[in-house]
């Protein structure tokens, strides 16, 4: 029984996050010795010692306890240690003492999106834009957190709101591609991807994304070149290679296809969808027991990836493996694979 070979792409949709802003002032009322613990906190956020920062912010706000800026730092230095439930008890503190401080509301909302709390990541995002309209950072967020959330239109309205106010913004204009993308808009998507490729030219991801773009529309041509783009400005991206192999595994170009794959593999060992996907290259050329081989590393390296007990089931049937492709069959379907579940219906 022939079966279809399920391909799986690496990264289709990838984000950056901004970076966090460190606010610093020249001089402030109040107790001079709190001062100069706070400078002293401000170098070494800079210089990265994190755990001393905060030591010395700690120390500031010992001595001067209405020190805003030394609480909203501390939570900066915090959030750096991945403390971020503490981070956001001191943005708490920091917009208490500064009700105008927005900046300490968008840092909270990083926390909570950090923490793993989207809904009160969403309700900040959503303050700051009310208090200040043209943070283009606050609306990129708030998209990323949507999409997250699966809200794919309303994300596309936030990218579009931080590409009004800040055109060159790369990174919103691919999410935005990355969103159109779920909601099916290959031509929306791809226009976006461009955008951001022309916004900052360097960013290998882009071009990564505009690849998968290209090879869901069927242009596989455009898809290999935009692939290529991204491995010449990234060598070791291993995604990459995996997923312009999977563009010449749609051209039937197997032996391309594979040296793709194998150097997806030499970079990332523990890579299971380059396993898998060089397993159904072999499928292809009838090395049915390198299939088998491959498919045995792609589950070693992911117990829990049904399309390789599928792609290794297939091969055992041409091995005239009865019972081990049912055992494989079953397992994928309890895995959740829906052609699985099918497939193991056949068995006995």
């Amino acid at each position: 029984m022939l079966r279809s070979l399920l391909l799986t792409l690496g990264c289709g949709l990838c984000f950056a996050a901004a970076a966090q802003d460190t606010v610093k002032v020249s001089t402030l009322p109040g107790n001079q010795e709190a001062e100069k613990l706070y400078n002293s906190g401000i170098g070494k956020l800079q210089s990265k010692d994190y755990s001393g920062a905060m030591a010395d912010f700690s120390s500031a706000i010992a001595l001067k306890g209405d020190f805003e800026k030394a609480y909203y730092n501390r939570g900066l230095a915090k959030m750096e240690l991945k403390m971020e439930k503490d981070a956001i008890a001191d943005f708490d503190k920091a917009y208490s003492l500064n009700s105008a401080a927005d900046y300490a509301i968008y840092s909270r909302a990083q926390a909570k999106q950090a923490a793993g709390d989207k809904e009160g990541a969403m309700g900040d995002y959503a303050l700051v834009v009310v208090m200040n309209p043209k943070n283009e950072q606050a609306w990129y967020n708030r998209g990323v957190t949507r999409f997250q959330n699966e809200d794919y239109k309303g994300a596309v309205e936030d990218f579009s709101k931080a590409i009004e106010i800040k055109p060159d913004h790369a990174y919103a204009w691919n999410d935005r591609g990355s969103a159109k993308r779920m909601l099916k808009d290959l031509d929306g998507a791809i226009a976006d991807y461009m955008a951001a490729s022309k916004a900052s030219p360097a960013l290998a991801f882009v071009y990564n994304n505009l690849g998968s773009a290209r090879r869901d529309k069927g242009d596989l041509k455009g898809a290999i070149e935009a692939y290529s783009t991204a491995i010449s400005l990234k060598p070791d991206y291993y995604v990459a290679w995996n997923n312009r192999g999977s563009a010449k595994f749609d051209q039937a170009d197997y032996t391309g296809a594979t040296a793709d794959f194998d150097k997806a593999i030499s970079l990332k060992a523990d890579y299971a969808y380059a396993w898998n996907n060089r397993a159904a290259c072999k499928y292809k050329q009838k090395n049915y027991q390198g299939c088998i081989m491959d498919c045995d590393k792609a589950i070693q390296a992911n117990s829990g990836y049904a399309d390789a007990y599928v792609t290794r089931a297939i091969a055992k049937e041409m091995m005239r493996d009865e019972n081990g492709a049912c055992s494989d069959y079953k397992k994928a379907a309890e895995l959740g694979h829906a052609a699985a579940k099918i497939y193991s219906a056949d068995c006995h």
